[in-house]
């Protein structure tokens, strides 16, 4: 894990497009998915950011990664945030935010974005003074407050910092930022923020991320860092929370809060020579936590790149790391992770507690991929229990030219998901060229997540696809898909 994140260090505004609405090809013709493009072209302005050189390759037009929320309090409102042209290492020179007040039929750009990087607005005034930003993640409070998360950095990722920015609209409107961690020492590198509201305490409102100690003895430590809110995101306190022995640690860390009061992080874990899939839990309100309840070993590290099907050393990137879904007012919780098979090839490994994460089901392989690999799983679950994870699988590949992708989704509407036979699939768009998407130094980057939200009666994915128009390389669809 330190050799990803410390690897990684050393290394025309138009308007917004109009929404097009079409029926994707189905395994399942009877039951198919309403998919809408989300984003466009850029709406950042051509020459915001730092010059290309030295390595550094800007891909405009670009959105990738992102995250989606459903708004409590506006029916039909969602919220997705998302990286704005992506850069060829790591982040975007902006964040984007794209709202739906139709539950994913159509989509807006929102009235201002987050002061994350300075092509969004970011001085050193309001806090937002950064070259890039990347891993952003979005929650919507009981009151129908918007929070954004971000990861920004400088490019050469001398100096990182989790910012929030809060929405009190819903998501049309974003406040400057707050400024949870930064650090200028590259001895310590912060990484991959996720923000939640608890749907149970009203206001409150938790932040949580990974940060790398690296020593000058070379060991180093990943631990855990929490934010709180108790005021709508307004202000915040922090500090770390879960810590590691040397040269072990955390990334990818997600925080779900149970109907009876528990807390629950789901994350990736790592030392140098071992990984797992690990959930925690806290019942006193994060201020102690326990050890794993769920450890299950994951043979890769993060970083790993994804076998190409056509071995033409053009691999996928492999970031995806373990996303919990708790059932509204239950003490059930679902999580799913990247699990890694014998012969190399990646799928959905999926677990379940009816016990508010003390204990879990052996895991079990959900995704339906007939041969290759199934790559980066999102869920979501609906109040009554239905659960849904998507993937994108290369199962239509056929040329070393080219590689076809296509996204999927999986649901479970039984009361037993732990068998995979009670996981129905069902396709949702494709195929497109993922050797149209930009290449990354660690692959082509499809995502390292997606979003994916309940609405109640059915499901909305976002998801990044290739258009095969080299002006404008990838761009956000939303898919609405049922059981």
């Amino acid at each position: 894990m330190k050799r990803r994140s410390r690897a990684v260090v050393a290394m025309a505004a138009t308007a917004f497009a109009c929404i097009v609405t079409v029926q994707s090809a189905l395994a399942d013709a009877t039951d198919p998915a309403t998919v809408t493009r989300v984003t466009g072209t850029s709406p950042l302005p051509a020459g915001c950011g730092l010059a290309e050189g030295d390595g550094y390759v800007l891909n405009p037009n670009t959105e990738v990664q992102p995250m989606v929320a459903r708004d409590p309090k506006r029916p039909g409102r969602l919220v997705a945030v998302y990286q704005q042209d992506r850069w060829n290492r790591y982040g975007g020179n902006g964040t984007g935010v794209a709202v739906s007040d139709d539950n994913g039929a159509t989509w807006h750009r929102s009235a201002n974005r987050p002061a994350f990087s300075r092509c969004t607005g970011g001085t050193a005034a309001n806090g937002g003074d950064y070259d890039v930003t990347t891993d952003h993640w979005v929650t919507t409070t009981p009151s129908g407050t918007a929070v954004a998360a971000s990861f920004s950095l400088s490019r050469t990722g001398e100096t990182t910092a989790i910012l929030v920015s809060r929405s009190g609209d819903g998501g049309e409107h974003w406040d400057a930022p707050v400024t949870l961690q930064r650090d200028d020492d590259p001895q310590y590198f912060n990484d991959r923020p996720a923000v939640t509201a608890d749907p149970y305490h009203p206001g409150t409102v938790y932040a949580v991320w990974d940060r790398v100690d690296t020593q000058a003895s070379g060991d180093w430590t990943q631990p855990v860092y929490l934010a709180k809110s108790t005021d709508d995101g307004r202000t915040w306190t922090t500090k770390k929370v879960y810590d590691f022995p040397a040269n072990s640690g955390a990334i990818g860390t997600e925080l779900v809060p149970m109907a009876d009061g528990t807390l629950l992080i789901g994350m990736h874990h790592e030392t140098n020579t071992t990984a797992a899939t690990q959930v925690i839990r806290s019942t006193d309100g994060g201020a102690t936590w326990s050890a794993p309840t769920l450890n299950a070993a994951a043979p890769f590290a993060v970083g790993t790149k994804i076998p190409d099907p056509d071995n033409s050393g053009d691999p996928v990137r492999n970031a995806t790391l373990p996303l919990l879904a708790a059932q509204p007012n239950s003490k059930v919780v679902n999580a799913v992770w990247q699990s890694q098979d014998a012969d190399g090839t990646f799928h959905a490994a999926y677990a379940r507690s009816a016990d508010a994460g003390r204990t879990w089901s052996t895991p079990v392989r959900v995704d339906k991929t007939p041969t290759g690999s199934a790559a980066v799983p999102a869920i979501a679950v609906s109040p009554g229990g239905t659960v849904a994870i998507t993937y994108y699988d290369f199962r239509n590949n056929t040329s070393a030219a080219t590689l076809p992708t296509d996204f999927w989704a999986v649901t479970c509407a039984a009361k037993d998901c732990t068998k995979p036979g009670a996981w129905r699939e069902r396709h949702i768009e494709g195929p497109f060229d993922a050797r149209k998407v930009p290449p990354t130094s660690s692959g082509r980057m499809l995502g390292d997540y997606t979003g994916l939200v309940s609405t109640g009666s059915g499901f909305v994915a976002v998801y990044g696809v290739a258009t095969g128009d080299a002006a404008n390389p990838v761009d956000l669809h939303s898919a609405t898909f049922y059981n």
